[in-house]
């Protein structure tokens, strides 16, 4: 009996999180254009739509899509930065580049502009105590950017493109809780998440 309930309690932490009284759920997607599998996040929006994120950087290879610091092995934990343009064709089919206002619904989800950021990001990884909870599920990472030829602020920052803007995250211990939208486009390569269609 003890077993059988062990075996429920396990099921049920591994498709559910709460945070704040939110409740989403896990789940994964593999590209059938390379095989790589991706875990998800699902929670309803204001209108009671089921909304479906990749809950992994993107990391497939396309035209203007690049490993930090040119190193194949960034990609494993960190998935590639893409251009403006590449991610809008490195989206698999079914799902779609992030919204600018996808992202605002899902930084509101999470405790809006000034308490998102603890929620969303990744448990390991940012510099300075800059770690989050990530109660969300989103699990985001400090994959740095790619200006020009140069990379920079992995381990630092994070930074999203959407289809307008680009949005990011930062290791400061004393903004750590924050995510700021920025008006372009994010520079030569960023992460992507996509959303499903």
């Amino acid at each position: 009996m003890n077993n059988k309930i062990s075996i429920i309690l396990t099921l049920l932490a591994t498709l559910f999180f709460t945070q704040a009284g939110i409740a989403q759920s896990t789940g994964s997607f593999t590209d059938s254009r390379d095989g790589q599998t991706y875990k998800t996040i699902s929670f309803k929006n204001s209108t009671g739509t089921t909304v479906t994120w990749m809950a992994q950087n993107l990391n497939y290879k396309v035209q203007g899509s690049y490993a930090y610091d040119d190193k194949e092995s960034n990609r494993k934990k960190f998935g590639l930065l893409y251009s403006l343009e590449a991610a809008k064709k490195a989206c698999p089919k079914g799902w779609h580049l992030a919204t600018d206002s996808e992202w605002f619904t899902l930084v509101n989800k999470f405790g809006g502009m000034d308490k998102a950021g603890e929620a969303l990001k990744s448990v390991k990884g940012w510099a300075e105590d800059g770690n989050g909870t990530n109660s969300s599920g989103f699990n985001a990472l400090p994959a740095g950017i790619r200006r020009g030829n140069r990379y920079e602020w992995v381990n630092l920052f994070g930074f999203w493109l959407t289809s307008t803007s680009a949005w990011d995250m930062s290791y400061n211990g004393a903004i750590k809780t924050k995510v700021f939208r920025w008006g372009g486009s994010g520079g030569g390569g960023v992460s992507v998440r996509c959303v499903r269609d």
